[in-house]
């Protein structure tokens, strides 16, 4: 076997060994990202399991949120408290929503919590307050995804 052969073989058995480590990267960075899939999801369950939690902790709490919010009787502090609860369960769904949107979490992480704003609170002047003031935050077409899921259809500017 001559120099020239042996450095032929040599060049093949490296484009071998070469071909193999692309498929082990990429199957490596495969697993990565599935993994820090994963994680995202649980993390977004985890929280929204802990405010469960705390609710059913709190016969305070889960008092304000029985209230009839939509009659107009809830006081300063209670409006207050309702706009910041409605508020973090908005800043929680667009969290999830543009993870859902990047692929880094399943549809069911959105729809759990469309399920919860689903309940009637954001159709009470409160909710509506508050999605008003975070809706300019979101591009239009969440606005208008977010708006035919709570209420039907986009809601007009001056409605």
């Amino acid at each position: 076997m001559t120099l020239d052969q042996i450095a032929n073989w040599a060049q093949i058995v490296e484009a071998v060994i070469l071909s193999l480590s692309i498929v082990f990267i990429g199957a490596e960075a495969r697993q990565t990202l599935q993994h820090s899939r994963t994680q995202f999801g649980h993390g977004l369950t985890d929280r929204l399991y802990d405010r469960y939690f705390a609710i059913s902790r709190d016969p305070n709490f889960s008092q304000f949120l029985v209230k009839d919010w939509s009659s107009g009787e809830l006081s300063t502090e209670e409006n207050f408290r309702a706009l910041n609860l409605l508020g973090a369960d908005l800043i929680d769904l667009f969290d999830t929503y543009d993870a859902w949107k990047e692929g880094l979490v399943g549809r069911v992480h959105v729809d759990m919590r469309m399920q919860l704003i689903k309940l009637g609170a954001f159709l009470s002047p409160v909710g509506r307050s508050t999605w008003d003031h975070w809706k300019i935050t979101r591009d239009e077409e969440f606005q208008i995804w977010f708006e035919t899921e709570v209420y039907g259809a986009p809601l007009s500017p001056d409605a």
